[in-house]
């Protein structure tokens, strides 16, 4: 029993973040002030941050990381926000992206914010995620390459492992 406890913490903090796997997937959309971009090749940085969310009510997941990182969309660290809607969503994307214009005021931030509708299984699938109950957090280079990854809230040790792989 004694042996258990330290193997089982040691194993759900490796969990937590995971090594580099495959390559981000080619996918074009527009940001919230209506430029297209596809990515990977149009992210504002080499490497960027890349927070990939599912539903609304993963924002505070998002901004536990944005906040931790002291991530400020007029400079610094390149950043996006990816919120995956699903494909049956486009048929109300006006209405959508006015609703999430509404809550980001900031106009940078709203360049930071990308919505992809598409099946979150076109992300997911090439990274090796699977399921929509967390977020995502990746490193992420202009080719596609993903130095980095992990899902689910800031922790120290999450923002001290995102500090180290962008480089």
């Amino acid at each position: 029993m004694r042996i258990f406890y330290p193997l089982a913490i040691m194993l759900g903090l490796l969990g937590t973040t995971v090594a580099a796997q495959g390559t981000f997937p080619t996918v074009t959309s527009k940001d919230l002030n209506g430029a297209e971009h596809t990515l990977p090749r149009d992210l504002p940085g080499d490497p960027t941050i890349v927070f990939v969310a599912y539903k609304q009510g993963q924002q505070d997941d998002v901004n536990s990381w944005v906040y931790s990182l002291g991530l400020d969309p007029a400079r610094g660290a390149a950043f996006v926000e990816l919120p995956v809607v699903g494909r049956g969503a486009s048929l109300m994307r006006g209405i959508i992206d006015n609703g999430m214009r509404k809550g980001i005021p900031d106009m940078n931030m709203r360049a930071r914010t990308i919505t992809l509708y598409e099946s979150p299984s076109l992300i997911n699938t090439p990274l090796g995620f699977s399921g929509t109950d967390t977020i995502r957090v990746l490193v992420v280079r202009r080719n596609g390459d993903v130095l980095w990854s992990t899902s689910g809230p800031a922790t120290p040790e999450g923002v001290t492992a995102l500090k180290a792989a962008f480089k």
